[in-house]
């Protein structure tokens, strides 16, 4: 769809005020101008040079704003810059205290090692072609009504195709060789190939052949419910066996989140803001860990259940509780992938409020315990297992280390996208996303989950909390405005994806 079509009417939002009555706001900083109305000359006759002022009046108003955006990016690049400098000092005296953190070079198993890799040209080149096809976006979107003129599934597809590739271009500078960003756990393909025939007698005994969970720790099983193992033992029955097959398949799945988050964004936000998400979303540096890792098809099925429930409950639906059913049994199995995703279902709850429908949380509530009731009666139990998660009790010291190394690896994997997206929080329709992640996150804290495996835990949360980053500055004033947007942040785009590089080419070992 078009988004000349999305201003006469998007999901979820009210038809757009005739032009007469929309009352346009002021434009500031970081925002898309409204296109100014050509001069008209009088009817006396105006002279040339009065014409031609009036004529550079609008092309002044244009560079003024372009450099006022420009100033603003790179205010909120060196913003992240100075915190990720902090972050990283920090990190290295934690490392040379005597703070008993469990691992030799936090906050990674394998700790840093600087080295160059021939490879670096493949990510640089992706990256290259995709700011240069987002440099083109932006500034083919500035001033217009009829932005990004690609129909809307397109956008998605190129959203997947993109992310996918640049996932993968991430994959081939992994410390190990080519081979060794593309292998999936290696705990998970020795469980999943010991399954047999009969994978109930796994899911039966799960939480008493795991052991319990350690900070740092690499391995897939102590951390997570039996959900991933049954999906490798699933596509080992299916040929899929082995690491490098796996970890394909689970890089293939993942990168499905990007085009689902969008799509939720359209919903409940504007076409305008999901589309100006996407090449956001494509270059974000937490890519690199969607990677084999069975954390991308978590990723996948939280960024489902919160789709479907916000597309479920758009005015209009006269299906509305077969959504929410639907948004509920994925949750479930998102929390069979996961212990902390599960807390996204807050995001759903807030919109069914915001679109008056509270009692749709009951319907979802219920069928999110439908596959949690199915594995209770298999003999798996999801509390026993989420204790197996959470790592051990350490002194205060130590809690408090982990804290800042975890918000240092988000800060990472967020990218300088997340400096706007924190200046606009009061500004996007889409804060139950950002009330959805928070939980989420704060849940994984309390539980002690976060702990040496942020870049895994919160790997569902990071395309939420960029939301924001395309919130218009300030937010329109008249209802149904569904053009004005967040211009693209090309500039933070670009350094969050030099950053992803540079963090892959100073890891010592896949994390």
């Amino acid at each position: 769809m078009s988004l000349a079509e999305d201003t006469n009417g998007s999901p979820g939002r009210p038809p757009a005020e005739p032009a007469s009555r929309v009352s346009v706001p002021p434009a500031s900083p970081g925002d898309t101008p409204p296109a100014a109305p050509p001069p008209v000359a009088s009817a006396a006759g105006a002279g040339s040079s009065e014409a031609g002022s009036s004529d550079a009046r609008p092309s002044d108003a244009g560079s003024s704003q372009v450099r006022s955006t420009m100033r603003a990016e790179w205010a909120e690049a060196g913003i992240w810059l100075v915190l990720v400098a902090f972050g990283l000092v920090g990190t290295a005296v934690l490392a040379r205290s005597h703070v008993a953190l469990g691992l030799r070079e936090p906050p990674w198993q394998d700790g840093w090692q600087a080295r160059f890799d021939a490879l670096i040209v493949v990510p640089v080149t992706v990256a290259a072609i995709i700011l240069a096809v987002v440099g083109r976006w932006a500034s083919a979107s500035s001033g217009t009504v009829a932005v990004f003129r690609l129909p809307w599934p397109l956008v998605l597809v190129m959203g997947y195709a993109g992310s996918l590739l640049w996932t993968l271009a991430l994959a081939l500078i992994t410390p190990g060789g080519v081979r060794a960003g593309l292998r999936a756990p290696t705990d998970l393909v020795t469980a999943a190939a010991a399954i047999g025939s009969n994978p109930l007698d796994m899911v039966a005994a799960y939480t008493d052949r795991v052991p319990p969970a350690t900070a740092g720790s690499v391995d897939v099983l102590p951390a997570h419910p039996p959900g991933p193992l049954l999906a490798a033992w699933a596509l080992a029955r299916l040929g899929l066996s082995g690491a490098v097959p796996l970890g394909i398949a689970f890089t293939l799945v993942g990168a499905l989140t990007v085009p689902v988050v969008c799509v939720a964004v359209r919903s409940l936000c504007h076409e305008t803001a999901a589309r100006r998400l996407v090449p956001i979303l494509v270059l974000a540096p937490w890519s690199g860990w969607m990677t084999a890792s069975p954390d991308a098809v978590t990723a996948l099925l939280a960024a489902l259940a919160v789709a479907v429930g916000v597309v479920g409950c758009e005015p209009g639906r006269r299906d509305r509780t077969w959504w929410a059913l639907a948004s509920g049994v994925l949750l479930g199995l998102a929390a069979l992938f996961g212990y902390a995703p599960v807390w996204l279902g807050v995001a759903v709850a807030a919109a069914y409020f915001v679109r008056r429908r509270p009692l749709l949380n009951v319907v979802t509530g219920l069928g999110a315990l439908l596959p949690l009731f199915l594995f209770a009666a298999w003999g798996f139990s999801w509390p026993d297992g989420l204790a197996l998660a959470r790592v051990p009790h350490r002194p205060l010291t130590a809690t408090l280390a982990w804290v800042f190394l975890d918000l240092t690896v988000a800060l990472l994997g967020a990218g300088p996208v997340a400096v706007r997206a924190a200046r606009r929080l009061r500004h996007t329709p889409g804060w139950p996303f950002l009330v959805g992640a928070a939980a989420t996150a704060l849940f994984a804290a309390l539980a002690r989950l976060a702990e040496g495996g942020t870049q895994r835990t919160w790997l569902p949360l990071f395309p939420w909390l960029l939301v924001a980053a395309v919130a218009p500055h300030p937010r329109p004033a008249a209802p149904g405005d569904r053009v004005r947007a967040g211009t693209l942040p090309v500039i933070l785009i670009s350094l969050g994806a030099a950053g992803a590089i540079t963090l892959r080419l100073f890891m010592a070992g896949p994390s």
